[in-house]
């Protein structure tokens, strides 16, 4: 891997070029703007991103910290490290690497610190990855094009368009001004506007008829329709008479029908009768549903007297009151039989509570015990919701749980993994590393700490 045209050098640090080699053909090439930590995977977020079965989410390869970079990698990978600039220098494989102590354990994998002359190879199954450290990029210089090619001002203008442009705004500006000198005009009322126009705006309403004529209709109708009621009458009247029926009755009679006449007329069209409407005689609606069918004066109470109770019925018998099948009944014959009572409890759910003992947590870098546990007993209880999920499943779940993770140097969650589980609950196992991704701690200043954070899990007693 050599530029085609070399930079010229400079006293900048070196940054890294990386190739990107898979199924022997190369996919990717870039050399970096600046020194940075550099991850591979298939995840969006990496800075190279790999669509291979074998590639890992995202990995972090290179990491730059405390102004040094180290090539970092797990089980797996493998690869070869040159650290001379001499071509044949003889390159070491990682397992050699290991052995001479060059490459040290670091967190959850090994770390390799590399200098600017280091160059190497890593396979990642059918990747491969190749890397150096070069010179960055130096910035292009600004094209500038000779005079007579760049023309001026009023060569670069469309004339066509500004013509039309400028006429157009002038236009507006014409009109603008001759608004604004405009007189001003008071709103006409109704009465200024000729009538010919007043009927469009206005147009004219139905008038309604006067209430005397319409009581006066209502009156015509109702004649009409008391005549066949008074012949009717009259016969009954002459029939009654036949039969020696005494004068007196029939007296009372055209009395009481002339009051109930009188009274109806009075109150006609008045109040909520008259929003009701009225129905044959003008009694209104409400007089109608009472005066329904053949009841007569006072026939009403008459229908509903002597109702006691709930008529029962058989089979297809109506149960009327004196006939068919069904007994009068009340609510208290409805009573049911039996003794006791139930009573109704309030549905609670059982309160499972469970303990977290903290052990003391191995730490790898420039963070004090103190100051990790004291951030971790913030985290504690979204852990202890965790366990006591899976413990109102699971009366009996205990165990421990060791937690490894990365503190990178800007105080956020690195990789993160769990080295030693006793529970065995997947469930709890997951819901652990989804929670821990957004611990936060203090920035350390000697770059990552690496932290292994053991916790005992149990039942309340």
């Amino acid at each position: 891997m050599t530029d085609a045209k070399e930079a010229p050098p400079s006293n900048l640090p070196k940054v890294l070029r990386i190739g990107i080699i898979q199924n022997q053909k190369i996919i990717e090439e870039r050399r970096l703007k600046k020194r940075e930590t550099v991850t591979v995977g298939s995840a969006e977020g990496s800075t190279f991103q790999i669509n291979s079965s074998s590639a890992p989410k995202s990995y972090t390869l290179f990491e730059y910290s405390g102004d040094k970079y180290y090539l970092r990698y797990g089980d797996g990978v493998s690869g070869k490290v040159q650290f001379s600039p001499d071509p044949q220098a003889q390159a070491q494989d990682f397992k050699a690497l290991e052995k001479s102590g060059v490459a040290q354990k670091r967190g959850n994998g090994m770390a390799i610190e590399l200098n600017d002359a280091t160059r190497g190879k890593v396979e990642i199954g059918d990747i491969n990855i190749l890397f150096q450290f070069v010179e960055p990029p130096s910035a292009a210089a600004k094209l500038v094009l000779p005079a007579d090619i760049r023309g001026g001002l009023l060569s670069s203008i469309d004339v066509q368009f500004t013509s039309i442009f400028v006429s157009t705004a002038l236009i507006v500006l014409m009109f603008v001004s001759y608004a604004q000198g405009l007189p001003y005009v008071e709103p006409s009322t109704i009465e200024e506007v000729s009538e010919r126009y007043q009927k469009l705006i206005m147009p004219d309403r139905v008038p309604e008829p006067p209430r005397e004529t319409a009581a006066e209709t209502d009156k015509g109708k109702e004649k009409a329709k008391d005549e066949p009621k008074k012949d009717k009458d009259e016969g009954k009247s002459k029939a009654k008479s036949k039969d020696d029926t005494p004068k007196k009755e029939i007296d009372a009679e055209a009395a009481a029908r002339a009051k109930k006449e009188a009274l109806t007329k009075a109150v006609a069209g008045k109040g909520l009768l008259g929003v009701i409407g009225s129905k044959g005689k003008n009694d209104g609606a409400l007089n109608d549903v009472f005066n329904e069918g053949d009841f007569g004066e006072g026939a009403l109470g008459d229908a509903f007297s002597g109702i006691q109770g709930v008529d029962l019925a058989s089979g297809n018998e109506k149960g009327t009151r004196g006939g068919g099948a069904g007994g009068s009944a009340s609510i208290g014959d409805m009573a049911t039989e039996g003794g006791g009572s139930v009573a109704v409890g309030g549905k609670g759910e059982a309160v499972v509570k469970g303990n977290i003992v903290e052990e003391t947590p191995d730490v790898e870098g420039d963070l004090s015990q103190d100051v990790i546990v004291k951030e971790m007993k913030k985290n504690i209880r979204a852990l202890k919701d965790c366990y006591e999920r899976q413990l109102k499943r699971f009366p009996t779940l205990a165990g421990k749980i060791v937690i490894s993770f990365e503190i990178t140097d800007q105080g956020r969650m690195g990789q993160t993994d769990i080295v030693e589980d006793s529970m065995k609950n997947a469930e709890v196992k997951a819901c652990i590393l989804q929670r821990s991704r957004s611990w936060r701690f203090p920035k350390p200043s000697g770059g990552s700490v690496f932290v292994n954070f053991p916790l005992v899990f149990s039942p309340a007693g």
